[in-house]
């Protein structure tokens, strides 16, 4: 009776600490945009991400794939991490109901319609162990013209 009683309470505690606040992170889908730019020849990926709850993030991670043939053969590559000039990948964290953002911008010498780049590039946010934290594709496409 005394050990059905100890399985009762740790699953009681095990319950209660499961059910608290989470953090959560979303791609700000309105806000988060490619932006082309043809007087300079740049294409700038600009990302909001929101946390949504009332606990900070642990460290976060960026990464950007690219969905379009021709983007990856005018970039160079299928997948863009967001790293720091040492080439290591950047952590950021996003404080409790707020916002942060992320800016990446290429040199390109191809012209890019609104048609070829929205939806032609998922953001990826993961955490420190690789895990999916928001995935979400990038279908605002602004053109700049100076």
């Amino acid at each position: 009776m005394q050990f059905i009683k100890i399985i009762l309470l740790l699953l009681t505690i095990f319950i209660v600490t499961s059910c608290g606040p989470q953090v959560e992170i979303q791609g700000d889908i309105e806000k988060s945009k490619v932006i082309i730019d043809e007087d300079r020849n740049l294409l700038t990926l600009y990302v909001r991400l929101q946390n949504t709850s009332s606990l900070p993030s642990d460290n976060l991670y960026a990464k950007f794939e690219l969905l379009s043939d021709e983007l990856i053969k005018e970039i160079g590559q299928e997948t863009i991490v967001f790293v720091n000039d040492k080439q290591i990948p950047e952590p950021f964290n996003i404080s409790p109901n707020s916002g942060y953002f992320i800016g990446e911008s290429f040199e390109v010498n191809q012209t890019f319609t609104e048609e070829m780049v929205s939806g032609a590039v998922e953001v990826v946010i993961f955490d420190e162990a690789g895990d999916d934290v928001t995935r979400f594709p990038i279908t605002n496409v602004e053109m700049e013209t100076n």
